[in-house]
């Protein structure tokens, strides 16, 4: 009986991975162009929370790269959103749908307009990551 070593077996798993693994992994690339001297992030980030705006209209999904927000009507990209350094760990619209609020891994609260993508305000202050945001509705 022959003995069967493991480096013929780890090297034949090893090609058959790395000729299948890299197209699961694939993420569609950004459809927006870069202002000169910019670097382009390849693919959309791991995605670590998302939120619907109260009136349909609007879909913000946190991600490792920053915010990406969404017309629900077009399906079309409104803007990515990274004025957080260290990715964003979660988001939430306000109750009017005017207002987006981010945490992030950096310790700050951005508030931004959710129509326009446009940045308002950073609310710093906290000494660690923030995991989560909310609204208080009333």
């Amino acid at each position: 009986m022959k003995k069967i070593t493991l480096f013929p077996v780890f090297l034949t798993l090893l090609i058959l991975l790395n000729a299948y693994l890299p197209n699961s992994f694939a993420q569609e690339p950004s459809l927006f162009s870069l202002p000169e001297g910019a670097k382009a992030r390849l693919g959309k980030g791991w995605i670590n929370n998302l939120q619907y705006s109260s009136d349909g209209t609007r879909l913000a999904v946190a991600t490792s790269i920053g915010i990406w927000l969404y017309d629900t009507q077009t399906y079309q990209e409104v803007a990515l959103l990274t004025e957080h350094i260290r990715g964003v760990n979660s988001v939430a619209f306000s109750p009017d749908s005017g207002t987006l609020a981010s945490s992030g891994r950096d310790g700050n609260i951005d508030l931004w307009n959710a129509t326009t993508g446009e940045h308002q305000q950073t609310l710093r202050g906290h000494t660690d990551a923030v995991y989560d945001i909310a609204f208080n509705a009333s």
